[in-house]
C-alpha cells in the first residue's frame, strides 16, 4: 500500500540530515572560534560571537572544511569501539580513544588559532585595501 512512498521518505530523511549536519559544522565554527577568542583577546559572550561573525565573513568554507575533516576523525575514532564493544568488555581500547580524542581536541584548538589569525589577517589585509584605495582616488581628483 505505501511502498511508492518509502524512496521519498528515505531522501527526505537523508536531505534533512545532510542539512542538519551542515548547520552544526557550521555552528561548530562559531562556537570554537568564540572559544579560541576567549582564551586570546579576553571577549567573553555575545562578543565573542558576534567577532567571530564578522571575522569569519568570507572565509566560511574554510572554517566548514576544517570542521567537516575533525568531525571525520572524531567518528573514525569511535567507529572501534562500536565494533569491538567496548564497554561491555572494559578493554584497553576505550582508554585508548579517550586519549586520542582529548589529543584531537587539543590539536583541534590548536588549528582553530591557526584559523583564528588567518581571518584576523584576511579582514585587516582587506581594510588596507579599502584605505590604498580611497587615498588613490583622492590623490587623482
Amino acid at each position: 500500500m505505501f511502498s511508492s512512498c518509502r524512496p521519498v521518505v528515505i531522501y527526505s530523511d537523508l536531505y534533512a540530515s545532510a542539512a542538519l549536519l551542515t548547520m552544526y559544522l557550521a555552528w561548530n565554527v562559531i562556537w570554537n572560534m568564540s572559544i579560541v577568542i576567549s582564551i586570546l583577546e579576553g571577549i567573553h559572550g555575545t562578543k565573542a560571537f558576534g567577532i567571530v561573525t564578522y571575522l569569519s565573513t568570507g572565509n566560511e568554507c574554510r572554517g566548514f572544511l576544517l570542521m567537516l575533516i575533525f568531525v571525520a576523525g572524531e567518528v573514525t575514532l569511535r567507529l572501534p569501539c562500536l565494533y569491538f564493544g567496548c564497554k561491555e568488555r572494559g578493554s584497553g581500547i576505550l582508554v585508548a580513544q579517550s586519549s586520542l580524542l582529548c589529543l584531537g581536541n587539543a590539536f583541534k584548538l590548536v588549528v582553530f588559532v591557526i584559523y583564528f589569525h588567518d581571518c584576523k589577517n584576511r579582514v585587516l589585509e582587506n581594510r588596507l585595501k579599502i584605505k590604498a584605495n580611497r587615498a588613490g582616488d583622492q590623490s587623482c581628483v
